[in-house]
């Protein structure tokens, strides 16, 4: 039998690196992407390997959206085929709306919005050759977007992100309605605060850390998004679509308490 072939963007470190070995455990082969460190990249490479899984590494700076259809395109080709497409690649400004500048936006939307749904959509040509009008595909196909709790809920300590991601949970769901009646779920997975490099932590670091906005009062491992980015990528998802899945500790629950801590620390000028 064939392995399943997956895609994950911003696939170096993080949640998109715990993806990766959570679909190599599966027995997918796994192509990622990176901006800068091509070391971490490799690091994650070696550990998908090590499992028995092959791995193809690509740079990718969304920053420029169009550069996402030739990378796809080259990933797909190495891997022999497409499956699972998974949109993690991201970035993070932090700035209230009086600071925020028109290149600081562009940049934020190239990568988080316009960037995601390049590469999304030049896997779509993958995941269904013949389009929207050909047959249904005979093997299940995924496309999974990793979001944040700012999908749906404001942070004021950086308006530009919380759009983008709002921005996102349009896509999915639009998407979810083109696409699944052809055998290819959407989903977005929507993290809390996760111990990874963009909130500057390791899995290390949780034992120390108490948040208590947060209902298990600790921020999350990256493995514990994996777990359901694979779960969304396997085959007993078939009737899970156009839906938000949550991982972020209760946080989302507890937005009531949460907007009175970002309010406080907004008028205090603080980022929470």
């Amino acid at each position: 039998m064939n392995s399943r072939k997956a895609i994950i963007t911003g696939g170096s470190t993080g949640i998109g690196r715990s993806a990766a070995l959570c679909l190599a455990r599966s027995g997918y082969d796994v192509a990622i992407t990176y901006v800068t460190d091509d070391k971490e990249a490799q690091n994650t490479a070696a550990e998908v390997e090590s499992l028995g899984r092959r791995c193809v590494v690509k740079q990718l700076d969304l920053s420029d959206p169009e550069s996402a259809n030739p990378c796809v395109d080259a990933m797909v080709d190495q891997l022999g085929g497409l499956d699972v497409m998974i949109s993690n690649a991201g970035m993070m400004v932090r700035k209230k709306m009086p600071d925020v500048d028109l290149d600081t936006a562009y940049k934020i939307f190239n990568v988080n919005t316009f960037g995601a749904m390049i590469a999304i959509q030049r896997s779509i040509k993958h995941l269904l050759p013949k389009g929207l009008d050909g047959p249904p595909r005979p093997t299940p196909g995924r496309i999974i977007v990793v979001t944040s709790v700012h999908e749906v809920m404001a942070n004021p300590s950086d308006t530009l992100y919380t759009m983008s991601k709002h921005a996102l949970g349009g896509l999915v769901k639009c998407l979810a309605l083109d696409l699944s009646p052809l055998n290819v779920t959407v989903n977005s997975v929507a993290p809390g605060e996760i111990a990874t490099p963009m909130n500057d932590m390791g899995p290390e670091d949780i034992e120390n850390s108490v948040r208590p906005a947060i209902p298990v009062r600790r921020p999350g491992y990256p493995d514990e998004v994996g777990a359901v980015i694979e779960f969304l990528a396997s085959e007993k998802s078939g009737f899970v679509t156009g839906a938000r899945w949550s991982v972020d500790g209760g946080f989302e629950a507890a937005a009531p308490m949460a907007a009175s801590g970002y309010r406080e620390a907004y008028l205090k000028g603080a980022n929470p």
